[in-house]
Protein backbone atom coordinates (compact mmCIF):
# COMPACT_ATOMS: atom_id res chain seq x y z
CA UNK A 1 0.00 0.00 0.00
CA UNK A 2 1.46 3.32 -0.99
CA UNK A 3 0.97 6.47 0.97
CA UNK A 4 -0.35 9.45 -0.91
CA UNK A 5 1.18 12.74 0.00
CA UNK A 6 -1.46 15.34 0.65
CA UNK A 7 -0.41 18.82 -0.37
CA UNK A 8 -0.77 21.45 2.31
CA UNK A 9 -2.84 24.50 1.43
CA UNK A 10 -0.91 27.52 0.16
CA UNK A 11 -0.07 30.19 2.72
CA UNK A 12 -2.56 33.05 3.13
CA UNK A 13 0.04 35.55 1.90
CA UNK A 14 0.02 33.82 -1.48
CA UNK A 15 -3.63 34.77 -2.03
CA UNK A 16 -2.72 38.43 -1.61
CA UNK A 17 -0.97 38.21 -4.99
CA UNK A 18 -4.38 37.96 -6.65
CA UNK A 19 -6.14 40.54 -4.47
CA UNK A 20 -6.25 43.92 -6.23
CA UNK A 21 -7.54 45.55 -3.05
CA UNK A 22 -4.47 44.50 -1.03
CA UNK A 23 -2.87 47.99 -1.22
CA UNK A 24 -5.88 49.51 0.55
CA UNK A 25 -5.11 47.56 3.72
CA UNK A 26 -2.18 49.82 4.63
CA UNK A 27 -2.71 52.79 6.95
CA UNK A 28 -1.29 55.27 4.41
CA UNK A 29 -3.66 54.15 1.66
CA UNK A 30 -6.72 54.59 3.86
CA UNK A 31 -6.33 58.36 3.58
CA UNK A 32 -7.00 58.02 -0.16
CA UNK A 33 -10.31 56.21 0.36
CA UNK A 34 -13.56 58.06 -0.34
CA UNK A 35 -15.38 59.47 2.68
CA UNK A 36 -18.06 56.77 2.62
CA UNK A 37 -15.40 54.04 2.69
CA UNK A 38 -13.60 55.77 5.58
CA UNK A 39 -16.92 55.83 7.48
CA UNK A 40 -17.34 52.11 6.88
CA UNK A 41 -13.77 51.50 8.10
CA UNK A 42 -14.59 53.32 11.35
CA UNK A 43 -17.66 51.14 11.88
CA UNK A 44 -16.56 47.66 10.75
CA UNK A 45 -12.79 47.83 10.20
CA UNK A 46 -10.64 47.78 7.08
CA UNK A 47 -10.85 44.05 6.30
CA UNK A 48 -14.65 43.91 6.47
CA UNK A 49 -14.90 47.13 4.44
CA UNK A 50 -12.70 45.67 1.72
CA UNK A 51 -14.79 42.49 1.69
CA UNK A 52 -17.91 44.64 1.31
CA UNK A 53 -16.30 46.67 -1.50
CA UNK A 54 -15.33 43.48 -3.34
CA UNK A 55 -18.81 42.01 -2.99
CA UNK A 56 -20.94 45.04 -3.83
CA UNK A 57 -18.81 48.08 -4.65
CA UNK A 58 -20.85 50.64 -6.59
CA UNK A 59 -24.16 49.51 -5.10
CA UNK A 60 -26.56 50.98 -2.56
CA UNK A 61 -27.30 48.70 0.40
CA UNK A 62 -30.45 48.94 2.45
CA UNK A 63 -29.25 47.84 5.88
CA UNK A 64 -31.87 45.84 7.80
CA UNK A 65 -33.32 47.34 10.98
CA UNK A 66 -32.94 44.15 13.01
CA UNK A 67 -29.74 42.22 13.63
CA UNK A 68 -30.04 38.43 13.49
CA UNK A 69 -33.18 38.80 11.41
CA UNK A 70 -34.35 36.53 8.64
CA UNK A 71 -33.98 39.02 5.78
CA UNK A 72 -31.93 38.23 2.70
CA UNK A 73 -29.85 41.38 3.29
CA UNK A 74 -28.92 40.21 6.80
CA UNK A 75 -27.86 36.82 5.42
CA UNK A 76 -25.83 38.56 2.70
CA UNK A 77 -24.07 40.82 5.23
CA UNK A 78 -23.24 37.92 7.54
CA UNK A 79 -21.87 35.91 4.64
CA UNK A 80 -19.85 38.86 3.31
CA UNK A 81 -18.45 40.58 6.42
CA UNK A 82 -19.30 38.26 9.31
CA UNK A 83 -21.90 38.46 12.06
CA UNK A 84 -19.97 40.92 14.23
CA UNK A 85 -19.43 43.47 11.47
CA UNK A 86 -22.99 42.97 10.21
CA UNK A 87 -24.32 43.75 13.71
CA UNK A 88 -22.23 46.93 13.81
CA UNK A 89 -23.66 47.98 10.43
CA UNK A 90 -27.19 47.43 11.72
CA UNK A 91 -26.47 49.46 14.87
CA UNK A 92 -25.08 52.36 12.84
CA UNK A 93 -27.20 52.38 9.67
CA UNK A 94 -30.21 50.15 10.35
CA UNK A 95 -32.57 52.88 11.49
CA UNK A 96 -34.85 52.70 8.47
CA UNK A 97 -32.98 55.58 6.82
CA UNK A 98 -31.70 55.72 3.27
CA UNK A 99 -29.55 53.01 1.78
CA UNK A 100 -25.79 53.37 2.17
CA UNK A 101 -23.56 53.59 -0.88
CA UNK A 102 -20.60 51.21 -1.01
CA UNK A 103 -17.88 52.87 -3.13
CA UNK A 104 -15.73 50.97 -5.60
CA UNK A 105 -12.51 52.65 -4.39
CA UNK A 106 -11.11 52.70 -7.93
CA UNK A 107 -9.47 56.11 -7.47
CA UNK A 108 -7.67 54.95 -4.32
CA UNK A 109 -6.33 51.89 -6.14
CA UNK A 110 -5.23 54.10 -9.05
CA UNK A 111 -3.41 56.49 -6.71
CA UNK A 112 -1.59 53.56 -5.14
CA UNK A 113 -0.65 52.21 -8.57
CA UNK A 114 0.69 55.59 -9.66
CA UNK A 115 2.76 55.97 -6.48
CA UNK A 116 4.14 52.49 -6.95
CA UNK A 117 5.16 53.27 -10.55
CA UNK A 118 6.93 56.46 -9.46
CA UNK A 119 8.65 54.65 -6.58
CA UNK A 120 9.91 51.90 -8.86
CA UNK A 121 11.10 54.33 -11.53
CA UNK A 122 12.93 56.35 -8.88
CA UNK A 123 14.56 53.13 -7.66
CA UNK A 124 15.97 52.65 -11.17
CA UNK A 125 13.70 50.11 -12.82
CA UNK A 126 13.49 50.50 -16.60
CA UNK A 127 10.65 52.63 -17.96
CA UNK A 128 9.80 50.15 -20.74
CA UNK A 129 9.65 47.21 -18.33
CA UNK A 130 7.19 49.01 -16.04
CA UNK A 131 5.13 50.24 -18.96
CA UNK A 132 4.67 46.67 -20.19
CA UNK A 133 4.06 45.30 -16.70
CA UNK A 134 1.29 47.81 -15.99
CA UNK A 135 -0.01 47.58 -19.59
CA UNK A 136 0.14 51.33 -20.18
CA UNK A 137 0.91 53.56 -23.09
CA UNK A 138 3.96 55.83 -23.02
CA UNK A 139 1.65 58.83 -22.90
CA UNK A 140 -0.15 57.56 -19.82
CA UNK A 141 3.14 56.79 -18.07
CA UNK A 142 4.39 60.32 -18.76
CA UNK A 143 1.09 61.71 -17.50
CA UNK A 144 1.58 59.83 -14.23
CA UNK A 145 5.10 61.21 -13.90
CA UNK A 146 3.86 64.80 -14.34
CA UNK A 147 1.08 64.46 -11.75
CA UNK A 148 1.76 65.64 -8.20
CA UNK A 149 1.02 62.81 -5.74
Amino acid sequence: MSLRRVASPPPIEQFSLFDITMPLRSEAAQDDLPATARDLVEVIGIDATIDLVKACGGDDLKIPEVANGKSQMWAFLVETVGAGAASKLVQRYGDGGPAIYVPMCVAALRIHRDREIIRRLTAGEPFAKLRREYKMSRRNMYRILKKPL
